[in-house]
């Protein structure tokens, strides 16, 4: 059994839905890149033993894996967030074809 149009308009939203929600997380991991960006710590900020066995070396390189991580992912959420639209959009149009098939047909 096919399908109904209800149910097929649901399935469509909820990709565009699930979509949205995974954009929103790309813009979350976006804000807390910049945020990362701007951590930093410098040998000020050690004591003179911590930056005597590269504390702050070792700190800016934390500092500097978290911000890629965060690009990264921000990047990782925006694909998915186009490929669950760029679905919707194939579904939204496979319903349109079909439909104009079927009414060529009677």
């Amino acid at each position: 059994m096919p399908p109904t149009e209800q149910q097929i308009q649901a399935s469509i939203q909820a990709l565009r839905k699930d979509a949205a929600t995974w954009a929103a997380g790309k813009d979350k991991l976006v804000d807390a890149a910049a945020v990362a960006a701007r951590l930093e710590l410098s040998a000020l900020h050690f004591s003179y033993i911590a930056d005597q066995l590269g504390l702050a070396e070792v700190y800016q390189q934390l500092q500097q894996r978290l911000y890629t991580l965060l690009n990264e992912g921000a990047a990782n959420f925006l694909a998915l967030a186009t490929a669950l639209d760029d679905a919707a959009d194939g579904y939204e149009q496979d319903e349109i074809n079909a439909v104009h098939r079927m009414t060529g047909i009677y």
